[in-house]
């Protein structure tokens, strides 16, 4: 009897194990997606959820930017769900792999209320691009037209408002000190998909910014300028001049100038993330949120 009840409980161990092991390798298909679990812990049907949902989103990305998901040059991009990054939804995109194995993927910290940052990614999957200006601009830009609107750097208000706070308090950055790759965004790169963050108000800040400038640019001179520049980056350094008919430092002027005329009828949102900013901005994001979510 006892070897039998050991046995049944050796059995029961490895169903368990197997169990969980099958969830933690299953994977969804859909027309443009690998829709995989990284907890082990999300049911079958529950997977299927979400990789609906994370098609859908895909869709709407595609049809903003009247673009196709580069399945046929880069294959199917690879979505993944996971836990909250230190207690904060996100996403990330990243390249697996190298050469001509390299797979899009695009990680997403924290599920089980609605995701964040998935149509930046997204974006940025459909749009592999090196420099991290253009990347977040269009990113940020998707996110803010078709996302979650307590996602970072919007936190629940404006690109555009946490600009003019950052104008009001002196603490903005101009543009042409936001390099292609991620150190002068206050991050650096640990490979895997991993971004450390070392300086969270300068990466806030940069976010904003690149956000607010994006946005600027699309209502300024449509979505078709937006995509010349992204193709063309990919052989010009930063082809302003080519795509818009004005330089960096121009552009930039005038979106500034077009932002502060805003500033009175934007008082109360200044206001608020502007104290925000002032109290503590290593956590003015995520007060914000809180505010605009109705937390306390």
């Amino acid at each position: 009897m006892p070897g039998k009840t050991l046995g049944a409980l050796v059995l029961a161990v490895w169903l368990l194990l197997a169990g969980a092991a099958q969830a933690a390798s299953a994977v969804v298909e859909t027309r443009d997606l690998l829709v995989s679990d990284a907890t082990g812990n999300v049911s079958e049907a529950r997977l299927a959820d979400l990789a609906g949902q994370a098609q859908a989103m895909l869709e709407r990305v595609l049809t903003f930017w009247s673009a196709d998901s580069g399945v046929g040059r880069f294959g199917k991009i690879r979505v993944i769900f996971d836990v909250p990054r230190r207690g904060n939804y996100s996403c990330v995109f990243y390249w697996a792999g190298r050469g001509p194995e390299r797979v899009r993927n695009v990680r997403v910290f924290g599920f089980e209320g609605p995701v964040q940052m998935l149509a930046h990614k997204l974006t940025s999957a459909v749009f592999p691009q090196q420099d991290k200006l253009i990347r977040n601009m269009m990113g940020i830009l998707t996110e803010e037209q078709l996302g979650n609107p307590l996602t970072f750097p919007r936190c629940g208000f404006g690109s555009d408002d946490w600009v003019l706070a950052l104008l009001k308090a002196r603490a903005y950055i101009p543009l042409d000190e936001l390099g292609p790759d991620h150190e002068s965004w206050g991050m650096k790169d640990a490979g895997g998909g991993r971004l450390m963050v070392l300086d969270r108000p300068k990466q806030h800040r940069s976010y904003a910014e690149a956000g607010s400038f994006g946005g600027y640019l699309f209502q300024t001179y449509g979505p078709g300028k937006i995509l010349r520049l992204q193709r063309l980056s990919h052989e010009i350094k930063r082809p302003w001049q080519d795509v818009f008919g004005l330089g960096l430092e121009e552009l930039e002027a005038n979106w500034l100038s077009t932002l502060k005329a805003q500033a009175q009828a934007r008082e109360a949102e200044i206001s608020v993330v502007s104290r925000f900013l002032d109290a503590d901005p290593v956590t003015a994001c995520t007060q914000a949120q809180r505010l605009a979510s109705g937390k306390r």
